[in-house]
């Protein structure tokens, strides 16, 4: 009788314990649901704003086109009419593509082509005025569509870098100290895939409390990642995603020597 009861005793142990990782199961399935659901509905929310902001952005980038093409091109000539009615059509058509979304390189090459097309047109010295009028606006659409990171260059990563433009204190700073710790790296790297909570963050390093808090905190206040809400999980940013990025070409490269 005894050993029956002891049976059965282990028999419900078991069980119970079987039933507790189910419900641990279904728990983390609907976690990861309803991130996935918040995202998507914060990814809708970020789109609608973007269509909402894009048209007024489009407007003013024609607008400006238009002003500046007929008080900065040359007066006395007698292109001017021609020429200006080309630029504004051709400003406006790729202002026009700041509200399409993404811009492939191939579409910005053809949009360069044609103001070289046009410059081989010019009939004298004065037409360098605004074609270079024309060319700075361009330059300057193009400029804004690769700070809505909506256009990229394809040889982008292969430009020179202006090795005198860094700021030491401020890369130490933002970027350098941030990573420079294995724990925290560890941290970066494991967000670039999905959100996680303290919890999973302090299963994840091995730290506890105050240690794996005041390394969150660092990674917070340079903006390599974001907490959702005040005991919300944490998300990486995209500075921290590009900062991964660039740490693995210069990875890859170094390997590769």
């Amino acid at each position: 009788m005894e050993i029956a009861n002891k049976n059965s005793e282990i028999y419900y142990r078991e069980e119970l314990h079987s039933i507790k990782e189910e419900v641990t199961s279904l728990r983390n399935e609907f976690s990861r649901f309803l991130q996935r659901a918040n995202q998507q509905h914060i990814e809708e929310m970020v789109e609608e704003m973007r269509k909402s902001f894009m048209r007024p952005m489009v407007d003013y980038l024609c607008e400006d086109a238009s002003d500046r093409m007929h008080t900065r091109m040359t007066a006395d000539c007698g292109m001017r009419d021609f020429c200006e009615k080309a630029f504004r059509e051709l400003l406006h058509e790729t202002a026009g593509l700041v509200g399409r979304g993404r811009i492939e390189a191939e579409t910005i090459k053809l949009y360069r082509d044609r103001l070289e097309e046009l410059k081989k047109e010019s009939k004298n010295s004065n037409c360098s005025k605004c074609f270079s009028e024309a060319t700075n606006l361009f330059e300057k659409q193009v400029k804004l569509m690769h700070s809505l990171q909506i256009y990229e260059e394809k040889d982008e990563e292969d430009k020179k870098i202006d090795i005198s433009e860094i700021e030491p204190e401020k890369l130490v700073t933002e970027v350098c100290e941030p990573i420079a710790n294995r724990q925290r790296l560890l941290m970066l790297k494991a967000l670039s895939g999905e959100s996680k909570t303290f919890s999973e963050l302090s299963k994840l390093t091995g730290l506890r409390g105050g240690n794996l808090l005041f390394h969150l905190q660092k990674l917070l206040e340079t903006g390599m990642i974001l907490q959702r809400n005040e005991r919300g999980d944490y998300i990486i940013t995209r500075k921290g995603y590009s900062t991964l990025q660039g740490l693995s070409r210069i990875y890859s490269e170094i390997e590769n020597e």
